[in-house]
């Protein structure tokens, strides 16, 4: 009889609760229905018990170097992964893809495999707050904005709910869209079947509007945060003219195309500065501003303190110049 494909869940301080069970349900579904095909267990870097950002502890089997042979070593984080990752930690994935284990990473977990550098020319994906730092401080990596990445020995997701679509994929590839299928109906999981979506939800949804030309505009601000386009640029991009595109913003969203615009540019900002290496005049560069004064008066207007403070408050890890 065939042994199960062994799992091991690493968790990180902090790690997302619902984009682990979203990962762990799918498997123990597929064994009700087809046996034991699956079986997992839980380690940590240390060995010890882990608290997930929900202030939840989890217990773990062993320490990440005492796992054994695995199959699959899952990376599960979310918050403060950068807190985790430590010379130790990415030699021992290092190891396990010398070894032909199997990669994956839930939420940012995909992040701490890039920096061990087991992402480098695969497709990845991670938590949409975070992709622009991965793009930024991984060129290696191809970075998508979709929902999950399978490529090849390494399964990437975009955090919450997304590793249960992925792993409906995994099942599929390995027994079968009719298991995938009955595990889906199972968790009453309807997006099951449908192309892998965005990391973030459509616009239209996120902003409660169905101006066809209002969201042509958002596109178009969305695509083009560092190399910013100018009122008329957005104008074209959504068929209407500049002065019908500000009536639409204003009546819609409460605001001109270009203040909403701005909103967008400093959200950027403020991942970047949270979750990449990027220095601050490199950030604000990256989010379409021209020179590090108009960023930090912009930022602080927004924020309620500067750049260089938000970097020195949350410890990121580029400097501050």
């Amino acid at each position: 009889m065939r042994a199960p494909f062994d799992i091991v869940f690493l968790l990180l301080p902090n790690f997302s609760m619902i984009a682990l069970y979203s990962a762990l349900e799918p498997l123990r579904v597929a064994n009700r229905f087809a046996g034991d095909l699956f079986a997992w267990r839980f380690a940590s870097a240390d060995g010890d018990g882990v608290t997930a950002s929900n202030g939840i502890p989890v217990s773990v089997s062993a320490a990440l170097p005492a796992i054994g042979r695995a199959n699959l070593v899952m990376v599960c984080s979310s918050y403060d992964h950068q807190l985790a990752v430590n010379p130790d930690l990415r030699t021992a994935l290092r190891k396990l893809d010398v070894a032909g284990v199997w990669l994956g990473g839930l939420d940012t977990g995909s992040i701490v495999l890039a920096e061990a550098g087991v992402l480098d020319g695969r497709r990845a994906t991670c938590h949409w707050e975070t992709l622009g730092a991965m793009r930024e401080d991984y060129p290696r990596v191809s970075v998508t904005d979709a929902l999950y990445e399978i490529d090849g020995p390494r399964l990437t997701s975009s955090g919450g709910t997304a590793p249960l679509d992925m792993m409906l994929a995994w099942i599929a590839s390995l027994h079968g869209q009719g298991l995938a299928t009955q595990v889906a109906d199972t968790l009453v999981h309807a997006r099951h079947g449908e192309a892998p979506a965005g990391t973030r939800i459509p616009a239209r949804t996120r902003y409660g509007v169905d101006d066809e030309a209002l969201l042509a505009a958002i596109s178009a601000m969305e695509n083009h945060l560092e190399d910013t386009l100018r009122l008329a640029d957005l104008a074209d991009a959504a068929g209407v003219s500049s002065r019908q595109l500000e009536r639409r913003f204003k009546r819609l969203l409460g605001m001109s195309p270009m203040r909403f615009y701005l909103s967008l540019r400093l959200e950027r900002a403020e991942h970047l500065l949270t979750y990449s290496r990027l220095s601050v005049r490199d950030a604000g560069l990256a989010s379409g501003f021209a020179s590090i004064a108009q960023f930090s008066r912009a930022y602080k207007s927004r924020y309620g303190l500067s750049p260089s403070q938000h970097r020195r408050k949350t410890g990121s890890a580029g400097d501050t110049s």
